[in-house]
């Protein structure tokens, strides 16, 4: 036996059910309908769709081809990966290159002619003039006159301590 999680709308109007189907089909057509009672109106309406719905405790549901998202889920595993961190608490000089898998922390300054390349998690809680690639999860910086590309993008300058992850960026000060 397997477990899965589905998606349900519980349909109180039926004209609301026909503009959200017709306007956004794409995005619905992979969750059920819940119906708490039966409507002869409603189930023509959804199995002319060929989406999937309930009554009440009953189940009714179309053999159809699974998108690749469905796919995609029934394949995902969670992958545990231990990551080391490193600690810097001293200056990084003009002429350093650093290259890791490895999260990163600075506590000092990184002077312009020093490279720092990690596809872990950067921190910088000193001032930056150096280069530094961040492909990690997530960059803290606290103040970077330097060049810093995080996941590909420049952050320019910075004066206040910020954090930057997939979905934007946070000033923290």
């Amino acid at each position: 036996m397997k477990q899965k999680t589905i998606r349900a709308f519980i349909v109180e109007d039926f004209n609301n059910l026909k503009n959200v189907v017709n306007s956004k089909y794409e995005l619905v057509k992979n969750y059920y309908f819940l119906l708490k009672e039966k409507n002869e109106e409603i189930e023509k309406f959804l199995k002319e769709k060929n989406l999937n719905y309930f009554i009440e405790n009953n189940m009714f549901t179309f053999s159809k081809e699974k998108t690749k998202e469905i796919k995609i889920i029934e394949k995902e595993k969670l992958i545990e990966k231990r990551v080391n961190t490193k600690i810097y608490d001293k200056i990084i000089r003009a002429g350093v290159e650093i290259e890791t898998d490895e999260n990163l922390i600075f506590l000092n300054r990184i002077n312009a002619g020093a490279k720092i390349k990690s596809s872990g998690n950067v921190e910088i809680f000193g001032e930056c003039e150096g280069s530094v690639i961040c492909e990690g999860d997530y960059l803290i910086v606290k103040k970077n006159r330097g060049n810093i590309i995080f996941r590909g993008e420049n952050i320019g300058k910075i004066d206040k301590l910020t954090i930057f992850t997939k979905s934007g960026k946070k000033e923290l000060e």
